[in-house]
């Protein structure tokens, strides 16, 4: 059994025919009596790759294909053979950050969990692929296609769920300890002791550890990670009760890739090839096929190697552009039998994270901000004037404490019918401020944090330099209900469910905003005297340099949320399911920062899905097709130059599409698994982008103030392409076992226009492994991998935009795009006692 664990061909499997494949331990217990009877008899799957039995479209990934994957890697990447997903990455790594796109959502819209805790930002609910659990450690991931269970603690669930599992400790002693070497001098050790069974109730524990770094592929700079993580688990009693407790903790070190701009393409390669703001459109999209001295080009546009002079222009110096983030948590899972017929679950835990992205701004030592109240500034090179230009690190900290709780009842009315009632709790205290650092002789910042943690710039008047300083509360309160029932012989299940989920925002800023909409604050000690402030409930237009006052507010946000399903066996093999599923997503933090006063309404989804099931020893197959209808759909997209997200409103989007894979075993040797997705997104709305005044008035505009509209309805949804492809393929011979994936994905839009575009690409990785397991070292082994085998340059993560052409005598806005890792050679020798 170890044998095949270690070196199975699984791609989406489960280890036993009553796994769950949910996310809380509620979620769990519910589904662990659910399975149809039918289902049982490919229980095995084929080498390990078994369709889940749900009335959602669901896919599961466990350790087998984990483990095949680069030493490290983000346990995102894996989700690139699910059909219907699509992850982009920043290096080859997976330490460096990336976005995923489910169904055309991006990743601020799937709800992202750890043993059923939320890790989306709470702010604005964004993923941070680097920060997730080390990969050894993942018992399995799996994937709610645009749903999501009715206990999830999320705010953000529009495009699905994302839940990975911690591995259960083991019930003997043991240790297991991993080394990695590969290209751009990537460097991993990881480490990890068992301590089986202890004690007279059964008690067991592990703790791990891990260190990682790496180069960046192009540029100055690297990647630096650290990671702990323990779990000690309790059984109690004999009929599956239980109480585990488990604490996580990584700390990452990043600098940032320099990613082009079409802006930056225009200066790098001429207007023959990225044309002007004004020939672009729609109708003439830039297409961004690059020759490969243009490739070149852009492997070599990065961050400043060096910072010549740290006190008056390192701006895009590598130092300054940084990721730093303290990431934690502590996450208790428990299972209680109060009768034999009832069963109580909780959930809890705590969260810590204390992350920015890097910055820098340099102003004249007797700037009006450095003055405030006072006639003279501050002499802060120590040159006896304060006519000097300075340079500071000036990152955008947020400081987050976050507790969650979830429980459910169970209760078994009879061997068909389950009914279970919830209740979710989660609270973020979400701190954000932008407190000025300074910078070294050689231009890097004294501290990571700013004067956060470090030495605080202060202004003339003793004032602490920043540029936000604000708190907000993310509060939900969710009660759920749920029936499952069976029948006709339990060859039909029925699921019923609906969350009410009762989201709260209440903020508070301690400085001035901008009224322009884009969110930026105005920190300084000047009195209300010297500013323009404006109150509340005035709109456009505003009096030049403006601001709100600072101000509280808080916005409540409540919804019903009904989901149903149903599954049905033609045969033993066969089946077929249906689901329905209501989402929403609670409007961000810091879209809510925009103004004192704004009417923002939740996003809101209707998802359905129709499929069929074959499962059979030989076979495993799903095809999906399903249908998303996303109203008043929010885009925010990160300005790189301003160092701020800016959101927009792009208004309905209706989505259809298809999923299939197959998994077939010919041979007990050779398994093969290929998969298809069919994506139709489009925006069904024109996106209002300005107004008509005197400059664009004489080449477009009929009167001054007509609203101007960006033509984006009919257009297909940004960063998403039609079709995605792909597939693996695995042979096993004696010690030696190779493996094969590979994935296309087609063309994707920069820009809601759709006048830029970014072709397709094919992406192949390839993974090799020498197993001592018949010589008796069941546990180890060598392992190559090589990620983009044939070197293919493409342009993976994308900051879209609503248009980059001029519009009525608008000029577009600037997309930029992540240039992707070249070939990339790895080896690991794991060790197992």
């Amino acid at each position: 059994m170890k044998q095949f664990l270690m070196g199975s061909a699984a791609i989406i499997a489960v280890a036993a025919p009553t796994a769950a494949f949910a996310q809380s331990t509620g979620s769990i217990e519910t589904e662990n009596s659910i399975i149809v009877t039918g289902a049982r008899t490919a229980s095995n799957g084929v080498s390990g790759v078994v369709i889940p039995d749900s009335t959602k479209a669901r896919a599961v990934l466990t350790q087998e294909i984990i483990a095949r994957q680069p030493a490290g890697q983000t346990i995102l990447n894996a989700l690139n053979l699910v059909p219907g997903v699509n992850f982009t990455q920043s290096d080859a790594y997976g330490s460096a950050g990336g976005n995923i796109r489910i169904r055309g959502f991006d990743g601020n819209r799937v709800s992202l969990t750890f043993d059923g805790i939320p890790l989306n930002d709470s702010g604005n609910y964004a993923i941070y692929p680097n920060q997730m659990l080390d990969p050894e450690l993942i018992e399995q991931v799996n994937v709610n296609l645009g749903a999501t269970d009715i206990d999830s603690p999320t705010a953000s669930a529009a495009g699905g769920t994302v839940n990975y599992r911690t591995i259960m400790p083991s019930d003997d002693f043991g240790v297991l300890m991993s080394g990695s070497a590969g290209e751009d001098d990537y460097f991993r050790l990881f480490g990890m002791v068992q301590t089986g069974e202890i004690g007279p109730w059964g008690t067991k524990m592990f703790f791990a550890a891990s260190t990682a770094r790496n180069d960046k592929f192009k540029g100055p700079g690297g990647v630096e990670k650290q990671q702990y993580n323990a779990r000690i688990y309790q059984p109690i009693g004999s009929n599956g009760d239980f109480i585990s407790l488990a604490g996580h903790w990584n700390v990452n070190r990043n600098n940032f890739y320099r990613n082009p701009s079409v802006n930056d393409m225009r200066t790098l390669f001429g207007t023959g090839t990225v044309p002007a703001s004004g020939s672009i459109s729609a109708a003439s999209p830039v297409y961004l096929k690059l020759t490969n001295a243009q490739q070149d080009a852009l492997f070599n546009f990065e961050n400043d190697a060096v910072c010549n002079s740290p006190v008056t222009g390192c701006t895009n110096y590598y130092g300054v552009r940084i990721n730093p983030s303290n990431t934690g948590n502590v996450r208790l899972n428990s299972r209680w039998t109060l009768t034999d017929n009832l069963i109580f679950t909780v959930d809890g835990a705590y969260q810590y994270v204390l992350a920015n992205g890097g910055g820098y701004t340099s102003i004249r030592e007797d700037a009006a901000l450095i003055k405030g109240s006072k006639a003279t500034g501050v002499d802060y090179n120590g040159d006896g004037d304060t006519t000097d230009t300075i340079g500071f690190y000036t990152p955008n900290n947020t400081n987050t404490n976050r507790y969650t709780l979830l429980a459910s009842l169970i209760w078994d009315i009879a061997p068909e019918h389950r009914v279970r009632v919830a209740y979710t709790y989660d609270r973020a205290r979400h701190r954000q401020t932008g407190e000025w650092g300074y910078l070294g002789s050689n231009g890097a910042p004294e501290n990571v944090f700013g004067g956060r943690n470090g030495r605080p710039v202060l202004n003339a008047d003793g004032f602490q330099m920043q540029q936000r300083d604000r708190l907000s509360i993310a509060l939900l309160n969710q009660v759920a209900g749920q029936y499952v029932g069976k029948f006709m012989d339990e060859k039909l299940r029925v699921e019923v469910g609906v969350r009410a989920p009762f989201f709260k925002r209440d903020l508070e800023t301690y400085c001035p905003i901008q009224t322009s909409g884009s969110g930026f604050a105005t920190c300084t000690s000047q009195p209300t005297s010297q500013l323009v402030i404006v109150p509340p409930t005035q709109v456009a237009p505003f009096p030049s340099n403006s601001l709100y006052a600072p101000f509280k507010a808080d916005y409540k946000f409540n919804k019903v949320l009904p989901n149903v399903g149903l599954t049905y066996s033609l045969t033993p093999e066969a089946s077929l399911f249906w689901s329905y599923a209501k989402g929403i997503s609670a409007p961000r933090t810091d879209n809510l920062y925009r103004a004192p006063i704004i009417d923002i309404t939740p996003e809101t989804t209707d998802s359905f899905d129709l499929g069929a099931r074959y499962t059979s020893r030989k076979i495993q197959a799903q095809l999906t097709t399903w249908y998303i209808s996303f109203k008043n759909r929010i885009v925010t997209s990160f300005d790189a130059d301003q160092g701020i997200s800016v959101d927009r409103n792009v208004g309905k989007v209706e989505a259809y599409g298809v999923d299939a894979n197959i998994a077939y075993q010919p041979i007990k040797e050779l398994t093969l698994y290929t998969f298809a997705s069919y994506n139709h997104s489009r925006l069904k709305n024109d996106v209002q982008i300005g107004s008509c005044s005197t400059v664009n008035a004489a080449i477009g505009c009929s009167a001054l103030g007509q609203a101007i509209f960006a033509p984006t309805a009919g257009k297909r949804v940004t960063e998403t392409p039609d079709w995605t492809v792909g597939g693996r393929a695995q042979v096993e011979v004696g010690p030696v076992s190779v493996g094969a994936q590979a994935k296309y994905v087609g063309s994707r839009f920069a820009t809601d226009v759709n006048d830029v575009k970014v072709p397709n690409y094919t992406l192949v990785d390839l993974d090799a492994r020498f197993s001592l397991a018949q010589w008796g070292a069941e546990k180890t082994y060598f392992q190559l991998n090589v990620t983009n085998l044939f070197n293919k340059f493409y342009l993976g993560n994308i900051s879209t935009q609503i248009n980059a052409g001029t519009i009525q005598g608008l000029n577009g806005a600037n997309p930029n795009f992540s240039v992707g890792a070249p070939r990339t050679i790895m080896g690991t020798l794991t060790v197992g006692l």
